[in-house]
């Protein structure tokens, strides 16, 4: 959903022939497409909104995805770099608001750190998708959306800090068909993390 301080990223995605941009009429519509879009595809859905109130009707959906391990990358303007903390018209703490409701979230703090985001959005995708799936939201100053932004190549799948988990041993999953066999009242419990796998 555009606004003043995500004008800069609508601007560069204007041009770009692998992206579809849908305008919804409201910035938490955006956020349920997002998540809609991931449940049906497997893949990170993604919204963005501006800064202020804009990116505050982002939190209902953050925290559906969040609740259900949707992957998801939110994508929201910030005022100037120089006016973050300081009460500014249309700044909000959205980094702050979205700790509990997010995997991860970034805020990109000073304009000198343009070279980090190409690998900050690259890592914002791969958190949404990797280990337990879920929402990350990037923070991006409009004088930084402004800027250009150098590119290089980097192998994201080497981050740290998320491991797959091992499968489960034979042995291990014929022990437990067998306490299931011999159990007088079998009751499994299966959620949505089991439907979405």
């Amino acid at each position: 959903y555009p606004g003043g301080s995500v004008i800069p990223i609508f601007d560069a995605l204007y041009d770009a022939a692998n992206v579809r941009h849908i305008l919804p009429r409201h910035e938490q519509g955006a956020a349920h497409a997002a998540d809609g879009y991931a449940r049906v595809t497997g893949k990170p859905g993604v919204c963005m909104a501006t800064s202020g109130p804009g990116a505050c009707n982002l939190v209902t959906g953050l925290a559906t995805a969040y609740m259900d391990s949707i992957p998801m990358v939110a994508i929201t303007g910030q005022v100037k770099t120089n006016l973050v903390g300081t009460d500014a018209f249309q700044e909000a703490d959205i980094t702050g608001i979205t700790i509990p409701i997010t995997k991860h979230n970034y805020l990109i703090k000073d304009a000198h750190e343009i070279e980090r985001f190409p690998d900050i959005l690259r890592e914002a995708f791969y958190l949404a998708r990797s280990g337990r799936p879920g929402p990350v939201l990037v923070d991006i100053p409009s004088d930084v959306a402004a800027g250009p932004v150098p590119w290089a190549e980097r192998n994201i799948e080497a981050l740290d800090g998320y491991e797959e988990p091992a499968l489960p041993d034979d042995a291990d999953i014929d022990r437990a068909a067998d306490l299931i066999e011999r159990a007088e009242r079998p009751l499994i419990m299966i959620g949505g993390g089991v439907v979405s796998a």
